[in-house]
């Protein structure tokens, strides 16, 4: 397709039959947006427009927005036409966003003004403080992120279900010096932890809570067009203010606010301003969860139900079927020699323990939790080749933990499965069956036969956070050596924190108590 062809029509806003519609309802709403002095309200005014028109080229290379709408909206000229261009430009991803600022630019060189805020919307923003905030029962998580732009500040917090696949659940826009008050209010009313994060790594959690959402959007098809069309037209004509806090009460929310894809829009435009972390993209578990409202979890700081909320994922039939239990005419169990090893650790992070092989999966749990010396403070899973399982009553909806023993999901010398513990920074567990021998009459079981290096603390934000913690404790000069040494309660100058360390003593104290 050379620069003169002309791309055959398509059925989005930019080419049908309604386009003439579609693109006076957007100049009218630009009417207000020129005279606004906030670039915010114009990013979430393009915001709109971008979660609404899907910009993926069909099978002949031609995109809704970038062959359909800005080119519409650039024949129309005229300021509002230019405002709408900016708008779009700000928060589009590419190449959509460069075909936006090229026609808008192109407006802009025959002389059409252009609006208040034009230069300020193209300014660099920074970010500032990036946190994580974790309820005490691990099922949701809340990052929260503060932006400043042109001395202007916003904030965002994302709150994020880890029944759900760890996909984001609800997304909430405020004034940046509201942000401090909304953190307090989450630890003290609801008793989160609070963890500050680096940008890198919030935007790997954030990008992974978005994406999930975004496949149980496509999968479930709870994004209804129709009706996120009725409220786009709605939000339009009444011009509402998209800050969702505008200090009138004390929720974080208002009934009123942008829809979730609006915000989520806005949210990734902001996450590509930040660096980028080299940490890899996780697997997409289908928990087969029922989803929690995160006003359920934190009462009075959401007033409205998230729309388009994933109802949860069926989960994959088990590859086997479950063995049974072992009788009593079979004997006692022997004992398996299990190595547990956490995933993605360098160097590794490594026990070897015994356990008896009719050891129900709970108490599995627990050894696990002694010799890695967890606090057993989040939710756990087992993923075996025979099923996902969870602890007794759990919200997930996975067969009991209490139920299934070590010998029937890896009953044979190299079998393998994984512990996962805590879902936000996913400590995955890997699991080998390294070999089955006799009791030895004089031992006790379960037992700690090795190990290396010392566990990560609890909060510290899976295996990544862990290394970023280890970088800045070890270096005084890194930004956060002080924070990271007074989080682990190293208040004497010369004490250190070792990761090399794998106390033996420790342990075996710790799993006296299971036998």
């Amino acid at each position: 397709m050379d620069g003169t062809t002309t791309p055959e029509a398509c059925d989005c806003p930019g080419c049908s039959g309604d386009a003439d519609g579609i693109i006076a309802t957007m100049l009218t709403s630009a009417a207000d947006l020129i005279g606004d002095e906030d670039p915010l309200t114009a990013e979430m005014t393009g915001a709109m427009f971008v979660a609404m028109i899907d910009d993926d080229p069909d099978p002949d290379g031609i995109s809704p927005m970038s062959h359909g709408l800005i080119p519409q909206l650039a024949a129309q000229g005229g300021t509002e036409a230019l405002a709408l261009l900016a708008a779009i430009a700000a928060v589009a991803p590419p190449p959509t966003a460069d075909v936006a600022t090229t026609a808008m630019n192109a407006l802009a060189e025959s002389g059409t003004p252009r609006p208040k805020w034009a230069d300020e919307i193209t300014a660099e923003v920074t970010v500032g403080d990036c946190w994580r905030l974790d309820d005490t029962a691990g099922i949701m998580t809340v990052f929260a992120v503060g932006f400043q732009r042109a001395g202007r500040t916003h904030a965002m917090m994302v709150f994020v279900d880890h029944t759900d696949c760890g996909a984001a659940q609800d997304i909430a826009l405020l004034d940046g010096d509201k942000l401090p008050d909304a953190l307090d209010k989450l630890v003290k009313t609801v008793g989160t932890t609070q963890v500050r994060l680096d940008p890198a790594d919030l935007r790997w959690h954030l990008e992974q809570a978005l994406d999930a959402r975004q496949v149980h959007d496509e999968d479930d098809a709870d994004l209804d067009d129709e009706e996120f069309d009725d409220e786009f037209d709605d939000d339009l004509s009444t011009g509402d203010d998209f800050l969702i806090d505008d200090g009138t009460d004390d929720d974080l929310d208002e009934e009123d606010g942008p829809d979730y894809p609006v915000l989520a829009t806005l949210l990734r435009a902001r996450l590509a301003t930040l660096p980028a972390s080299d940490r890899p993209a996780a697997p997409h578990h289908d928990e087969g969860a029922e989803v929690i409202d995160p006003a359920a979890l934190f009462p009075g700081l959401l007033g409205r139900t998230p729309a388009a909320i994933g109802r949860g994922r069926p989960r994959s039939a088990p590859a086997r079927k479950l063995p049974p239990k072992r009788k009593k005419s079979q004997g006692p169990a022997p004992v398996y020699q299990l190595g547990v090893e956490l995933a993605g650790s360098e160097p590794p992070i490594r026990r070897q323990v015994e356990v008896v092989g009719d050891t129900p999966l709970e108490t599995l749990h627990y050894v696990i939790q002694s010799v890695f010396d967890w606090d057993d403070s989040h939710l756990h899973m087992f993923d075996t080749p025979y099923g996902e399982f969870a602890p007794p009553g759990n919200q997930t909806g996975h067969p009991s933990e209490r139920k299934v023993t070590l010998e029937q999901v890896a009953a044979a010398e190299g079998d393998t499965f994984t512990y996962r513990y805590d879902f936000g920074d996913d400590w995955e567990h890997e699991i080998t069956v390294v070999a089955v021998t006799d009791r030895d009459p004089a031992a006790s079981y379960p037992r700690c036969t090795g190990g290396e290096r010392a566990a990560p603390p609890e909060d510290c934000g899976g295996v990544w956070g862990y290394a970023n913690m280890l970088d800045a404790v070890a270096d005084p000069t890194h930004p956060e050596h002080a924070d990271q040494r007074e989080w682990l309660g190293l208040d004497d100058p010369q004490t250190v924190f070792d990761p090399e360390r794998f106390d033996a003593d420790k342990v075996d104290r710790r799993l006296a108590a299971l036998r």
